[in-house]
């Protein structure tokens, strides 16, 4: 099994897709930093809980379009091919497919490692911050709901109809331009830039970090639909065309 994982993650991380993707990720991160971020948000700090949230959020999309490039791997013409010979073998297709999902998420976890990392380098490059365990509520809060929601419907979608992946990763984009509630704002791009203006101010003249009951219920719903959506697409039948 190890060696089956290691020959997936290899496959990803080696595909020219990805390290495209991975290069226009960084540069991004990095623009928005050094454009949106750096002035802060809501007036509060740019390295402000807030003020990361908005970071993490404008760049999840490109995190989920990579994770769905992921997705069409298992639905291309080529892995076809390979389920014809994995099928024949005692080894089963769904825990061919749970190797295949975790070496999806150790590549989705190191395009996170990065874009986190650019962020740290730049706030102690331009700021000396260095207190960054106060931003791991906002990592966890974007980061994995985002990962299982977007991993179980590319499945599922991939599963029915292989080209509508590529319409979902254009509606990633779309998405997240859109002012929603905060229980359905998954990438969290409103609630960071305006909730806060509705709390009183602290001691340090700015909103003390916390996340209402309806942006927590809406992450935890979106990992809810993200398994149920995963574990169809594992377990169901699939359908031909």
């Amino acid at each position: 099994m190890i060696k089956i994982f290691l020959y997936e993650l290899r496959r990803i991380l080696t595909n020219k897709f990805f390290v495209g993707l991975f290069i226009v990720t960084c540069i991004y991160s990095w623009q928005t930093l050094s454009g949106d971020i750096i002035t802060g948000v809501a007036n509060t700090a740019p390295f402000s809980a807030w003020s990361y949230g908005l970071y993490l959020g404008k760049t999840a999309p490109l995190l989920v379009i990579t994770l769905l490039f992921f997705v069409t791997f298992l639905y291309s013409r080529k892995e076809k091919q390979v389920q014809s010979i994995t099928s024949t073998t005692s080894f089963s297709p769904a825990r061919y497919c749970l190797l295949r999902c975790a070496a999806m998420a150790v590549g989705y976890l190191l395009l996170s490692v990065a874009v986190i990392g650019i962020s740290f380098f730049f706030y102690d490059w331009v700021f000396q911050f260095s207190d960054f365990g106060n931003l791991l509520l906002p990592i966890l809060l974007i980061l994995l709901p985002t990962f299982v929601f977007f991993l179980g419907l590319g499945m599922a979608a991939g599963r029915i109809f292989p080209p509508i992946l590529y319409g979902i990763m254009l509606l990633v984009l779309i998405f997240g331009q859109i002012a929603l509630p905060p229980v359905a704002d998954l990438f969290g791009i409103q609630f960071y830039q305006s909730y806060p203006l509705t709390l009183p101010l602290g001691a340090d003249g700015e909103p003390a970090f916390s996340v209402p009951a309806s942006f927590w219920i809406g992450k935890i719903l979106y990992l809810a639909a993200g398994g149920l959506l995963m574990f169809a697409a594992l377990f169901k039948k699939k359908r031909t065309y």
